[in-house]
């Protein structure tokens, strides 16, 4: 009797097939860091089965692919409290790649890109981004340019010996010493890196940041779900205080809230020449119980008016309003929806289990669901500790879990200016917002990344319209 290694010799010896055998004789885990929301689950499970297609025309039986949420782990989009789980359960495994659901796999490029590298030596691969400058989204560390970290939408690989030391290190507890997750890529890259004790992220260019001939993966830009929501269902709530009136509120009114058809500007002081005011309080710091009064307010006004989306801004918080309105047409706004850029407080190592929790950070600008917003007001379900709580952390994150939901992030969002993101981060998509005056001019900012998509799309609206 002919054994099956010797069918499998046999087979793999054949010209015809020999190439599909190299690219099956590495196992790999493909581990999709997804979201529980509906939207997200079905762009992950789209991901996973044209995965496993491709695999099936190939003939290759070596890949597994992961959704990250089906394995209830605390943390895991911070990708650290996912690697011990990874490490015990496909010890066999060489290559582990983790991505994005919207990440495009073409698997016979990254099989073959696998081939070549050396998998018994601790190998880390991607698009490698790295800061010109120092940035207060990377806390302002000092790194230079030779300090990389991986642009997590085209997708990063670790090889088993380097996930097998990174998961026996989680396990003892060597996670991040902060007690904020702001950017996962840069601090999982530092912990990687350990302090020059570990190993250097390595440039693959074959990971990309857009679309070409060459590419094993790229990131897939973002596409409404259907026809875009009008403005007339959308509360819009700008937080501000007196001495802003004068020049940050201009500089939204000319530009991305001219095309707001409900606007309100919560502030502390009457104020004749700002039309939609409405006073709430204000602190130095914190804002929980202004953002509370926002929310009481906000519930009022959709009630009454039949609102289905509240987005909360900062007075120097810039948008594209189109693009916002693009994004809100893949949720169900009668589903309890929080949609912004996600954040973590003490959540890898598992802290949850000490207080750690996501939350979706305010400046960024966010979205909330008139079912959500409901909920957040019911009497002493999410009442402030004191005035100055910080209210994103708060209002937006600690108490969710209260009203039964988790925030759901969008990339798209972000906390901070544009100079303070790798060029080739903002490459791989259409931002949404961007936060902060200071030391730009937000009128540039707006011209510069807005503008022409809310022109276009307001223009044809209005056209529609007559």
């Amino acid at each position: 009797m002919i054994s099956l290694a010797l069918i499998f010799l046999i087979f793999c010896t054949s010209p015809a097939i020999n190439n599909t055998c190299a690219l099956d004789s590495q196992r790999i885990v493909i581990l999709i860091l997804s979201q529980g929301n509906a939207f997200h689950v079905a762009h992950a499970e789209l991901l996973k089965k044209d995965v496993e297609r491709q695999a099936i025309d190939m003939g290759v039986t070596s890949v597994e692919v992961v959704l990250s949420h089906k394995l209830n782990i605390n943390g895991s989009w911070t990708i650290g409290p996912l690697l011990p789980h990874l490490s015990k359960e496909y010890s066999e495994s060489e290559w582990f790649f983790f991505c994005l659901e919207n990440t495009v796999i073409r698997l016979r490029r990254l099989l073959h890109l696998f081939t070549t590298f050396n998998t018994s030596q601790n190998q880390w691969l991607s698009h490698a981004l790295y800061d010109k400058d120092p940035t207060i989204i990377h806390h302002f560390a000092e790194q230079s340019k030779k300090f990389k970290y991986p642009n997590v939408a085209s997708g990063f690989a670790i090889t088993a010996p380097l996930l097998k030391s990174l998961a026996e290190r989680v396990y003892k507890g060597e996670g991040p010493s902060g007690d904020f997750t702001i950017d996962v890529s840069y601090e999982f890259a530092t912990f990687v890196f350990d302090e020059g004790r570990g190993v250097r992220l390595k440039h693959v260019p074959e990971f990309c940041v857009v679309s070409s001939e060459d590419c094993a993966t790229y990131p897939r830009f973002f596409h409404p779900c259907s026809e875009s929501i009008s403005p007339e269902n959308v509360f819009i709530a700008v937080k501000t205080c007196h001495k802003y009136h004068n020049d940050r509120i201009p500089v939204i009114l000319r530009t991305w809230a001219k095309y707001a058809s409900n606007i309100g500007f919560f502030t502390n002081e009457a104020d004749k020449n700002l039309s939609n005011a409405y006073i709430v309080p204000n602190t130095d710091h914190g804002h929980c119980a202004k953002s509370h009064s926002i929310l009481r307010i906000a519930n009022d006004l959709m009630q009454k008016k039949s609102f289905d989306w509240l987005i909360i801004s900062d007075d120097d918080t810039i948008f594209s309003f189109s693009r916002l309105l693009r994004l809100l047409t893949c949720y169900n706004p009668s589903e309890a929806i929080a949609l912004g850029e996600r954040y973590g407080f003490r959540v890898w190592n598992n802290n949850y289990l000490t207080g750690g929790y996501d939350y979706l950070t305010g400046g960024a600008g966010l979205a909330l669901s008139a079912t959500l917003v409901q909920r957040l007001v019911q009497p002493q379900i999410c009442d402030c500790p004191s005035p100055s709580t910080p209210d994103d952390m708060y209002l937006f994150g600690a108490c969710f879990p209260r009203v039964g939901v988790l925030p759901t992030h969008s990339p798209l969002f972000h906390q901070a200016r544009p100079i303070d993101y790798a060029t080739a981060y903002l490459a791989s998509q259409e931002p949404i917002s961007f936060h902060k005056f200071w030391m730009i001019d937000p009128d540039k900012v707006y011209e510069e990344w807005f503008a022409e998509s809310d022109r276009s799309f307001f223009s044809k609206t209005a056209h529609i319209e007559l």
